[in-house]
């Protein structure tokens, strides 16, 4: 710590310039992310509202179709 009260006076000067930038700059990410976030639930329900105006699915692709095979185990042991 500098002994000169003007020192002491410009590094408390320095740190409160210091973290006003960082508070302007943390602000600045928190609104693009923000902005992003906006933008992606948007384009979300542009996209929902497309499909259920082209009537979604086909109904074929309700169906799943599987093959399946029982194993019997103490036929297997």
């Amino acid at each position: 710590m500098p002994e000169s009260p003007l020192a002491r006076f410009g590094l408390a000067l320095l740190g409160v310039a210091l973290l006003a930038v960082s508070f302007f700059v943390g602000l600045v990410f928190l609104a693009v992310a923000a902005g992003l976030a906006i933008l992606g639930s948007i384009a979300l329900s542009i996209r929902s509202w497309w499909l259920g105006r082209r009537g979604g699915t086909r109904p074929d692709d309700d169906l799943v179709e599987v093959e399946y095979r029982i194993v019997d185990r103490q036929r297997d042991d």
